[in-house]
Parts: structure tokens; sequence; C-alpha cells
């Protein structure tokens, strides 16, 4: 195994510099984990672990204000990762006189391929440019970018504009869209009914197309757990606001058609939640109207019964932002209201569409959040901030990251500007962050992916032209390793690198001076209180408790209850007859979980040697629990 580190040339690292560096993998920390070396020491051995899957990076130099950090995974039996200066936004590119891609911005499909690493824009609305066949790379983990060149015929084999960008099995697909060639006055009438392949190896687009089961435009795009690509809604040949969903195969390269949405909706969201499910959200109906409706679909994207049929619905709103939470949880904010103007009122001061919402009569806020739990329960959050187009952006622990319009010291809003916002679970807020990141350089409005936890890439243009810039804020990835949990506080409100999944409103509170995290009686639905971003496979889990009562787990979809308990499962604890207070020691290895409370064990199987899951202390209908430290070690 090969390690490089690269950085962008917009953000060079001064020199000299120290790089440090933590080798992560189903394996315990340890002196053979961790290593400190010279920027520039090439050709170094590393005494790392044979099956180390990812690294973790940090450079040091006098001359840098900030330290440079980075994150890779091991990828074709070698690990790249950029360094990027902490929390500073960088161009990651620009486009130069030669080149043809991107045109004048406006509808070009924007993706993130974890598996390869690959930020694309594909396609454009500009009919007077090559860039209606265009497309460019960013490699996250080099910091390479190329821009697909038409003179070499590499290009997308059809012009299209509001495609999707999503990973293909390691390769990108770009599906849908229109023909962007057409009365600038009339909606597109040629909708794409293909998808076309991006090979990162060669650099282009493979020549076959892939015929989809319904030509599409506007829709939403996600990958399934299983690889497939979904397309949702959109506006097809019979509807401006299409119910179709239909799922493309990596390995046969056929679309098929799935159950269809039970409503249908134009720019929609489909979201992929952390259990694997997606929630389908927004867009807009056959007349343009906001869609309040949520659905979510399972993990192979079929239908759900009530409550998660499209019957439970938000006030409709205009680009309202949906991000997803810990558990299968998710987090709406924002959106215009669709209502006319009230007399002497200028909505396009601060909406693209429709008006501020009216202002609730109890709080007088206008724009609202919402918690949407994974049992399809929805929870109003106290939202005090102005977010006509907010963007949402995955965070680590549990905290998105919300850009929407800044305030002032005293709350108030300032106009045309743009701050940064991070949600804080415990508390149910957003609070302002002080980092610049240049967003009100930016001319246009913002079109941001996320290419992991607190590391995100958008696009737009600013005041010289178009420009790709990203940032980097922590490293904090699946394989992180967290010793104690529960009694390392971060801050006075909250413990470190853990988030329910329900809103914690009594039902979990966490005490910061003494450590505790308490969990009462479940109700309808009981809480999960899950270890954030992180992803395990053979590993252990110890859970000291001062209750009588121990509690429920969960190990991805896999819950673990008490055996006397009426949400008791196949996979059960230990039946014991009292405790006060106690250890549960849980183990995985391979196919096999083992349970010991007490001295007791029980066991169980798992169907997927090779899952790997989150894991979350739960609820128990059986009493109030208090747990008093969390310690998890990775490996058997």
């Amino acid at each position: 195994m090969s390690i490089q580190a690269h950085t962008l040339p917009s953000c060079p690292l001064p020199v000299p510099a120290r790089l440090d560096l933590a080798a992560l993998g189903d394996f315990p920390i340890s002196n053979r984990t961790s290593e400190s070396l010279a920027i520039d020491a090439s050709g170094t051995n590393l005494g790392f672990p044979q099956d180390t899957l990812a690294l973790a990076a940090t450079a040091n130099a006098d001359l840098a204000q900030v330290p440079f950090i980075g994150y890779g995974e091991l990828a074709s039996q070698r690990i790249d990762f950029l360094l990027w200066p902490q929390g500073t936004a960088c161009d990651v590119f620009r486009p130069s006189s030669t080149d043809s891609f991107p045109g004048t911005l406006g509808g070009e499909a924007l993706g993130y391929s974890n598996t390869s690493g690959l930020v694309m824009v594909a396609g454009s609305n500009d009919a007077t440019s090559a860039a209606i066949v265009g497309a460019l790379t960013f490699d996250t983990r080099s910091g390479e970018n190329y821009v697909v060149d038409p003179r070499k015929r590499q290009v997308l084999s059809e012009p299209r504009a509001f495609a999707t960008v999503t990973d293909f099995a390691g390769k990108l697909l770009v599906a849908g869209g229109e023909n962007p060639i057409h009365d600038p006055a009339q909606p597109a009438s040629v909708l794409r009914s293909s998808a076309e392949v991006y090979d990162p190896a060669t650099q282009s687009f493979e020549p076959d197309l892939i015929m989809l089961a319904d030509a599409t435009t506007h829709h939403a795009a996600t990958t399934l757990d299983n690889g497939e690509s979904v397309l949702v809604g959109g506006r097809n040949e019979i509807s401006n606001a299409s119910n179709v969903v239909q799922a493309i195969s990596p390995t046969t390269r056929v679309s098929k058609l799935l159950e269809p949405l039970g409503v249908g909706r134009n720019d929609p969201t489909a979201l992929h939640l952390d259990d694997g499910r997606i929630l389908v959200a927004g867009g807009n109906d056959q007349d343009g109207h906001p869609v309040g409706a949520l659905e979510w679909r399972d993990v192979d994207a079929s239908q759900l019964p009530l409550p998660f049929d499209g019957s439970t619905s938000l006030p409709p709103r205009f680009d309202r932002a949906f991000v997803a939470l810990p558990g299968g949880a998710a987090l709406a904010v924002g959106g215009c209201e669709d209502r006319p103007p009230n007399p002497g009122e200028d909505c396009a001061q601060s909406c693209n569409r429709g008006c501020a919402p009216t202002p609730d009569p109890q709080t007088q806020q206008s724009y609202d959040a919402f918690w949407l739990a994974s049992d399809g329960s929805v929870t109003r959050l106290d939202f005090a901030h102005e977010a006509p187009e907010p963007v949402l952006i995955q965070g680590s622990d549990g905290r998105p990251w919300l850009i929407a319009t800044a305030e002032d010291d005293s709350g108030n809003a300032i106009a045309h500007s743009l701050g940064l916002y991070r949600f804080d679970p415990w508390q149910k807020r957003f609070d302002a962050v002080d980092l610049d990141l240049g967003l009100n350089q930016t001319t246009t409005a913002l079109r941001v992916v996320a290419t992991g936890p607190d590391a995100f890439v958008w696009l737009g243009a600013d005041d010289t032209g178009t420009v790709v810039r990203g940032v980097r804020i922590g490293t904090r990835s699946r394989f992180a390793s967290d010793v104690p949990l529960v009694s390392l506080p971060d801050g006075v409100s909250r413990p470190a690198h853990l988030a329910p999944d329900h809103v914690p409103d009594g039902t979990v509170s966490y005490d910061a001076a003494g450590g505790t995290l308490t969990l009462s009686a479940a109700g309808a639905a009981p809480n999960c209180v899950w270890i954030t971003d992180a992803e395990y496979g053979d590993f252990s889990a110890q859970i000291s408790f001062s209750s009588a009562t121990p509690p429920n787990l969960r190990f991805g979809t896999h819950s673990f209850a008490d055996p006397n308990s009426p949400d008791s499962t196949p996979c059960q604890l230990p039946s014991v007859e009292s405790t006060n207070g106690g250890k549960l020691d849980f183990r995985r290895t391979g196919t096999s979980i083992a349970i010991n409370l007490g001295g007791v064990t029980s066991s169980c199987k798992l169907t997927d040697e090779s899952e790997r899951s989150p894991f979350a202390i739960c609820q128990s209908e059986l009493g109030s629990v208090t747990v008093t430290e969390l310690a998890v070690t990775r490996g058997d």
C-alpha cells in the first residue's frame, strides 16, 4: 500500500511542515496507528497495520495560520488524500480561456461519487456553447480537475440540461435531462430518455447509452444501498409533475420502473437516509405550486405504508432544504410561501419564488424548521432565522451546516448577505459559525454537494467568472474511533460524537457535569442515541449503566431488546433476573453477535458478514436508563 499527500495550487501548504497521520480501520488505536514525519519524507516505510482502510492527516507549518487537514480511503492498494487549510475555502477549478466548460451557468448536473472520490459537473442549459455536451471532474483525493474535451469526442453523446449525477459502481451516471436547444420562451419539448456512464479510468464517457424506462428532466436522483441509481419524479412527456420512479442497475445496465410516488412532483429532493431508506420531499406540483407531502421509500425504493406514503405533510414551501440526521431522521429548513405579495411588499427582495412565510402569531417567526423522525413523526423547531433559499449540508456529530441569511450582532438579518450556521441536535437550534468561506463573493445561487462530513464543494460565479470552490472543516469519518464517548463532553451541553434520532424533549437528556446520558422509559417510538458518522465491522462496545434497567441496543437495522420487553426481537439481551447497574458487553465478529450482562451471554447471527453499520443505545420499555460510559473498540 502506498500513501500520497496532495495540495491544491490555490491553497499551497507552506514548507517546511510536519505531517501527522492516523491509520483507521477495523482495529484498535495503538502506537502502530499513528506516525509523524516531515511533509517531504518520500519513500518512508510506515508501520501501519496491513488492514488499514483510511487515513486522517494533519499538517502544521510555521508559515501557515491554520493547520492543513486531509482524509483518504484505501482504493487500488493506495491512499491519496488532499490537504486543505482547515475551514478555509479554496478554488478547485476556474476555467481558462481554452476551456469550453462550463459556459454560462444554468442547468448543470452536479454530483459526487464516494467510490471514486470524484465531483462531477455535467451538461448545461447554455445552448450557445459546447457546454451542453461538456463535463468536468474534481478529484477530492488528489486535487486534480479534468475538463472533458469536446475536441477529443470524450463528451456526452447527447446535449442535456437538468440531468443528474450519481455514483454508479465507481463510475458516474449522468441520467435524463432535456435538450437545451429550443425556444427559450417555451419549455424543452425533447426530454432525454437515456443515461450516460463516465469512466474515471479513461476520463471519458462510454459510447453506449443506457435507455431509461421513462424520459425525465428536473428529477432527483440518489444511489441505493444495493448500488442502483434511482431517478425520482421530475417532468416527463405526460406530466409537469411526474410520479415515476425508476432504478438503473450498474450490473445489467437496465432501467426498470418501480411503484410510483403517491404525489407527483417536479424538482424534488431525494435524500438517502442513514437507515438506507429514501426521503422524497419538496418540489412543485403540476401547476407549479410547492408540494408539502413527505414520502419515504424503502431501501430498494419500493413504497412504504402509512405514515410514509405521502400522507404526512409540511407547510408547502418553495426552495425548502433537507438533510439527513442520524438513525434515519432528517431536518427540513426554510423556503418561501406560495402567496401573493401584500400591499407594498417586494417579495423579490428575499425570495426567488413566492414570499416570506406569514409569521407565526405566537412566536412571530416567519421561516420554519422541522425534525423528521425515522418513524414519520414531525416536530416543529424553534427557528428565528431568515432562510428563503437555504442550503443544508451534511455535518459530523449529527450537526448539519446551514447557509442562510446572515445576521448582525443583534440577530437582525443582513440583506443580501449569507451566513454559516450549525445545527445542535441536543439544543434543537442553529448557532452562527465564525468562518468566512467567501460565500458573499458568489453572484449566483450556490450549488453545493457534500463530499463527506464537514467537507463540501460548490459551483457558482463571482466577479471574475465561473468557479468551483471547496472547503474541508474536519476529518471525522465512518472509520472514526472514540474511546470513551459519554464521559467526554463537547462544550457544556452535549456529549461528544453522540446524537439522538428523535427530538430530545424530556425523553433523552445529558448531564454534562456528571457525564451521564439518561433515556426515560420508551413511548410509542423509542429514542436511540447514535455514535455519529462511524460505521463498524468487527467491534466490541462496553456500555456501563447505573440504572436498574439496561439500555436496548441497535446495530444498523438490528435491534437488541430485553426478552421481557414488548418490542423484543429475535436478537435479545441476556435474560437477567435483576440488576442494580452494570455493564453490557456487545461484541460482533463476522456474522456472530454476542452480548454479555452479569455473566450471562446471549447470541444471534447476522445474515451478512460484510455488513458495516452504525451503533446506538436506545430506550427500554421496562424503565428509565442511565448510561455512565460508552466505550467502543474496533476489531474482534
